[in-house]
């Protein structure tokens, strides 16, 4: 099956950490098993008209989580091109109305040792998805980069809207 097909399977069934990365240990035998010490909450919340046009389409939201971290002095062979160590990606579907999503810390938790002082930090952001899965760039939300104890601490609110040209 290609990545691709994969991706859509994975998309349309929940999106529980749906990424390139396997749950049971990524490529390079990377773990991703859920981590309740680094789980947090993060909900969504849509405009009038964007909640209008996902209903038409009959879309749904994907919260994506990514996790990186900046490396130590050690590590910094293994950095991305944006000089920071990559830890996976988790996507969850949300379904309106109830836009909140319990992100479970689905990371490569190898890779923290390769983060200076262990912070690990996120990005997450939203977007509408096909009944496949597909992503179509009809609603789109604001992002949100922290620590991944202060998402912890204050759980993140995305602001979502109709995507515009």
């Amino acid at each position: 099956m290609s990545k691709i097909a994969a991706a859509l399977v994975c998309c349309s069934l929940s999106l529980v950490a749906c990424s390139q990365y396997k749950a049971d240990g990524g490529k390079d035998g990377q773990s991703f098993a859920p981590d309740p010490a680094r789980a947090f909450e993060v909900s969504a919340e849509l405009t009038p008209r964007a909640a209008a046009k996902l209903k038409a389409l009959g879309d749904n939201l994907v919260i994506d989580t990514s996790y990186y971290g900046y490396p130590t002095e050690a590590a910094m062979s293994k950095a991305n091109s944006l000089h920071q160590i990559d830890l996976g990606q988790e996507k969850i579907v949300v379904l309106p109305p109830a836009n909140t999503a319990h992100m479970l810390g689905r990371m490569n938790t190898k890779g923290v040792a390769d983060v200076a002082r262990g912070e690990v930090m996120l990005l997450v952001n939203g977007y509408s998805v096909t009944k496949v899965g597909a992503k179509d760039d009809q609603v789109s939300c604001n992002y949100y980069r922290a620590r991944i104890d202060q998402a912890q601490a204050k759980p993140p609110v995305l602001q979502c809207d109709i995507e515009t040209p």
